[in-house]
């Protein structure tokens, strides 16, 4: 093969980059593996306290609301002040409130709790992310965050099993010791194996808020950061209300479990192979055609007579999605570095549109459930889910018409 086509080719990270990622992937695994040991218990816990149904949902939403609101300020203080610092005093904090889990019990206690978690939870994820992508070369994104979210995708499926037997085996306390412990785990994995980028690399990119305004002005930023927020949207109302759904056909706990697990496999296995596919094709087609199959198989989930049917769907979900997501994150890298944008300031706003998305999808889904059946909330996801990939495609249509005119 000639020189000049194998320099042309995406190169994968240096081998102390691969360090670096294979770090922050076991610290964003130790931290979901955390919070998955607790979350789908604590509604649990304040039902049986006697919470109205409006603290039960404020304890599943307020964690994504805070998230969503303190994620883009974050992303930009990294880009000013470095990324480790909030990588140490968001794991620090998490394990804080798990502590604090043991003692506070009363249902507003825990959404205060819940709110403080998605507080920490906006120094971790978006800041790993943004190291993530200052250490990606040009061209090998897909790659590398096909290689991240592996992991995340891993603790978010694993921590409800670990919970769920700690929680039968132990009581729901070792749920919350359990979190406080793996957390500080990750604190000592940032501590010892985690390095900054140079500080000049950061710095000579643009912060603050005006940056973030001129993002969501470029149309292809706020295609794609509409598209998430459909995306996420449409997630919100699955993951709350397919239980529901998949009970009122007549499968049992297991078969339930099994539908969710089955969807989160299926993602996590296709993050590498879809990492390096969206290093080598075009990353909008593939962010458009997995996010349309996947917002396909909410919309018809409704119509599946029973397990069968429900599991097809699910697994097309979890190849869609699965596809869409090393894709979507790296065009958030290739946008901000064409308009010179710090990683931490374009990862804050991807942040936020997740945040937005997942506390308004399950309110919005719910309300139309209420008002009209549970199949209405599919209905909703698919549609809001597809709506987003619609607007990708017209703002990156309007650039790719816009700079063929430019040429000509």
């Amino acid at each position: 093969m000639p020189m000049d086509a194998i320099l042309a080719r995406p190169q994968p990270p240096e081998r102390d980059s691969q360090v670096q990622l294979l770090a922050l992937g076991l610290t964003v695994f130790v931290s979901m593996l955390g919070l998955g040991n607790v979350a789908p218990f604590l509604p649990i816990m304040a039902r049986d306290l006697g919470a109205s149904g409006l603290a039960l949902g404020l304890i599943f939403s307020s964690f994504s609301a805070a998230r969503g609101l303190v994620a883009p300020w974050v992303g930009d203080l990294s880009d000013r002040l470095g990324r480790k610092p909030f990588l140490l005093a968001g794991m620090g904090g998490t394990a804080a409130v798990g502590l604090l889990l043991i003692w506070w019990h009363a249902p507003w206690e825990l959404v205060a709790n819940r709110t403080l978690q998605g507080v920490f939870a906006a120094m971790v994820l978006p800041v790993a992310m943004a190291l993530v992508a200052d250490l990606s070369p040009s061209g090998a994104e897909g790659r590398s965050f096909g290689f991240f979210n592996t992991f995340f995708l891993l603790g978010f499926g694993v921590g409800p099993l670990m919970g769920g037997a700690l929680f039968d085996a132990f009581g729901l306390a070792a749920n919350f010791l359990a979190m406080a412990g793996l957390c500080l785990v990750s604190v000592l994995v940032v501590a010892w194996k985690v390095r900054e980028p140079p500080a000049g690399q950061r710095l000579r990119q643009k912060s603050g808020w005006r940056t973030q305004v001129a993002l969501l002005k470029d149309r292809p930023t706020l295609g794609l950061f509409l598209a998430r927020v459909g995306g996420t949207m449409a997630m919100g109302c699955y993951i709350a209300f397919l239980p529901v759904l998949a009970s009122d056909k007549g499968l049992s706990n297991f078969e339930v479990g099994l539908q969710l697990a089955v969807n989160v496999l299926v993602m996590t296995a296709l993050q590498r192979p879809a990492g390096r596919l969206a290093d080598r094709r075009s990353r909008l087609a593939l962010a458009l055609a997995g996010q349309a199959v996947s917002g396909l198989s909410k919309l018809i989930l409704p119509l599946c007579p029973g397990f069968w049917s429900l599991l097809a769907l699910n697994i097309g979900e979890g190849v869609g999605a699965g596809l869409a997501l090393p894709a979507l994150t790296a065009l958030v890298v290739e946008y901000g570095r064409r308009m010179d944008a710090g990683m931490g300031a374009a990862m804050g706003l991807y942040a936020m549109a997740m945040g937005v998305g997942v506390f308004a999808g399950p309110l919005l889904g719910g309300w139309l459930a209420d008002l009209a059946g549970m199949d209405m909330a599919f209905y909703f996801a698919g549609a809001v889910a597809l709506a987003g990939v619609l607007a990708q495609a017209a703002t990156a249509r309007a650039r790719v018409r816009g700079a063929e005119a430019g040429a000509v």
